[in-house]
């Protein structure tokens, strides 16, 4: 093939093959590197390497920014202000849960540590609460 002859499709194609050659002919070489590594007796360090590198790969994409904190005494006054207005039939925790767009368990310990000590509710059911209409202060 003549140099005049190459065209700018054929060295597109002969650049991209290039670079895939040359970035399959680095990972040749970390293996060979891993394996050289075991047989010098760097067993040690060389599993290591692999244990990181493996674990990297299972870890995957990065959780993105957390939420800001709620507001202190957010969830008592969502909780009162959903419960009054169920009224006497009360809400399910999961229901509340839903409403307040929070896990079910950290309304359950809510109840169980705050809203006990408040003595505004009234629990209906297993995991079902009311609004007491008239609380005993």
């Amino acid at each position: 093939m003549k140099v005049t002859d190459i065209n700018t499709q054929t060295l597109t194609a002969l650049l991209s093959l290039t670079k895939k050659k040359e970035s399959l002919q680095a990972k040749i070489a970390e293996v060979e590197k891993d394996i050289a590594a075991l047989a010098s007796g760097e067993i040690l360090a060389a599993t290591r390497l692999i244990r990181a590198k493996s674990i990297k790969k299972r870890r995957g994409i990065a959780k993105g920014p957390k939420k800001p904190r709620s507001a202190k005494g957010f969830m008592q006054e969502e909780i009162i202000k959903l419960l009054s207005a169920a009224g006497e039939i009360g809400l399910s925790v999961r229901e509340l849960a839903e409403k307040m767009e929070k896990p079910a368990g950290q309304v359950h310990v809510w109840f169980s540590n705050t809203g006990k000590k408040l003595g505004l509710f009234e629990k209906i059911d297993t995991g079902k609460w009311r609004k007491l209409s008239n609380p005993a202060q």
